[in-house]
């Protein structure tokens, strides 16, 4: 009964403990889903009250529900349990009866809605989802492969102990069938005998990938349209793209009745409400050339990505919000990015992290908010993205739009730049706080080091300055002369090279002249080929 009961019905524990109705008729009607897109949350993201907490809301299923005083054996359909609650509230009869929301009203809402309907929105189920322990994120689903794309398997939303069967969570026993677990194909393959959809495209999967089944292309088809029929949303996705497998390997005619076929299925993927799918599908839409099955229609692909959005399917959320801050296959908006990059910063995007943290920054197509554009930063840098580390440091060290704060932007510039998997604006955030003694003392040797630490990004040749001129550190003429040949050989940096041939030409005139010689054929640079000709190489 936890299990099944409405979330917004009233508890029954005391008409069941004190010997109520034999059996209670419960119909669920879902017509909608609001969503997080955050996948995962530790402790460490949580605001207010939240002591004790051990899991975060990721879902919440909306419609309508109707519960009545039932009998065992004798099972009634959705329209029926209704009508028995109007009956008795007709008849003013309490107990057990109740309901909340419209059978009809759910009817009538459309998948492309943007709202629940008037009348149909009860909640009936939140999706709840354990707090990890760090910040990692997990996978978002197991998935097996179907040539590039992916199959992901479907999870069970049933505590533990029931399965999901027909909707509901139910011990085993009594359920007639059950959705299987992904990896069973015997299971599967008796549970879809029994007609559970779901394990018939787990099955399917099984026939596809040939993994502990033979392979069967023919059979798996069977199996996702029979799927996808019954409303499996990843069921139409793989059936589609067995289509454009098949026609662009020329196994069947490129037609406009193939094209409609696979479009059918794309479409229908994404109607029925996952947002995996919606945002798989719109690829197709984007392709050009040889992979192209599906005419291209970007305006098509943009409504796909939009619902997978508000679906709350983080990638989704992440291809709209840079396109509409491109506006390249979407007009240009960046006010309305904003918002889509920050569901894409919540579920766990890092570079949107700091993508919206850019705008909010400098203000650019939306109003500048230094406040937002630190919550932005400081979550993409807990996510592991080094620049939102130096890029929250930068806004606390010169105080933009938010109180100056030396301190955490120290504190934020050394988690940009550890020892293993750093990034190199932050190491020379971090270097330059050192050199110039900025909130912290002074530290010449450390700003090298630091310095030397992200050589390919001027780092090296900073450090060979303070080497060569001795710079609150002891002069090392061979350390700089190396880390300017470095700078200068390996990174390319003009101004390394300016300082390393004079250098060399004291240590080895030949060496100096083969040196000036091949900077002046790549670079053309004037003061290489004056100096390779200064030193009879010949002009070029």
């Amino acid at each position: 009964m936890q299990a099944n009961v409405p979330f917004g019905a009233p508890a029954l524990s005391t008409a069941i403990e004190g010997g109520g109705p034999n059996a209670i008729d419960v119909a669920l009607v879902p017509a909608g889903k609001m969503a997080t897109t955050a996948a995962s949350v530790s402790p460490q993201d949580l605001s207010g009250s939240c002591e004790g907490a051990t899991h975060f809301v990721r879902a919440a299923q909306v419609g309508a529900f109707a519960m009545a005083p039932g009998s065992r054996g004798a099972a009634r359909t959705v329209d029926q349990i209704f009508a028995a609650v109007a009956s008795d509230a007709a008849a003013n009869q309490g107990g057990t009866t109740t309901k909340e929301g419209e059978l009809e009203a759910c009817r009538s809402a459309k998948p492309d809605a943007q709202a629940p309907v008037e009348r149909c929105q009860a909640p009936l189920r939140l999706e709840l989802v354990p707090l990890q322990a760090s910040k990692a994120a997990p996978p978002e689903q197991p998935a097996a492969k179907q040539g590039e794309a992916e199959l992901p398997a479907l999870s069970s939303p049933c505590p533990a102990g029931t399965v999901l069967s027909g909707g509901k969570c139910s011990p085993p026993s009594f359920a007639p069938t059950h959705l299987c677990a992904a990896s069973d194909s015997r299971a599967c393959s008796t549970q879809c005998g029994k007609g559970d959809a779901g394990s018939c495209y787990h099955l399917g999967i099984h026939y596809l990938t040939g993994k502990d089944l033979p392979r069967d292309d023919a059979r798996a088809a069977e199996l996702f349209e029979k799927a996808c029929g019954e409303g499996v949303a990843q069921a139409c996705y793989a059936r589609g793209k067995q289509q454009m497998r098949d026609l662009l390997s020329a196994k069947v005619p490129v037609d406009a009745a193939a094209r409609a076929k696979v479009r059918e299925f794309a479409d229908k993927a994404c109607a029925l409400g996952d947002g995996w799918a919606c945002f798989s599908v719109a690829d197709w839409y984007l392709r050009e050339g040889p992979q192209a099955v599906l005419p291209r229609d970007s305006t098509r692909a943009v409504a796909l990505l939009r619902r997978g959005c508000d679906l709350g399917y983080g990638p989704s959320c992440s291809a709209l919000g840079n396109m509409l801050v491109e506006g390249k296959l979407a007009a240009k908006d960046v006010a309305v990015a904003v918002g889509v990059l920050q569901r894409a910063c919540d579920a766990g995007q890092p570079e949107d992290c700091v993508e919206l943290g850019n705008i909010l920054r400098t203000g650019q197509g939306a109003p500048k908010d230094g406040v937002k554009a630190i919550v932005a930063y400081t979550r993409g840098c807990s996510l592991g993205d080094m620049r939102a580390c130096n890029a929250a440091g930068s806004v606390y060290a010169a105080g933009d739009g938010v109180p100056r704060d030396v301190a955490k932007a120290y504190a934020l510039f050394e988690k940009g730049c550890p020892e293993k998997g750093f990034g190199a604006e932050a190491c020379l955030s971090l270097a330059t706080m050192y050199e110039k003694g900025t909130g912290i003392p002074k530290d010449m040797e450390r700003a090298a080091a630091l310095y030397e630490k992200v050589c390919g990004s001027g780092g090296c040749l900073r450090a060979a300055e303070i080497y060569q001129r001795g710079d609150g550190v002891k002069a090392d003429p061979e350390r700089a002369f190396s880390l300017y040949e470095q700078a200068c050989v390996q990174w390319g940096e003009k101004k390394a090279c300016d300082a390393f041939g004079p250098l060399l030409e004291k240590k080895d005139k030949e060496r100096a002249r083969a040196f000036y010689t091949e900077q002046c054929a790549r670079t053309h640079d004037k003061a290489a080929c004056a100096s390779q000709k200064r030193l009879g190489g010949g002009a070029r």
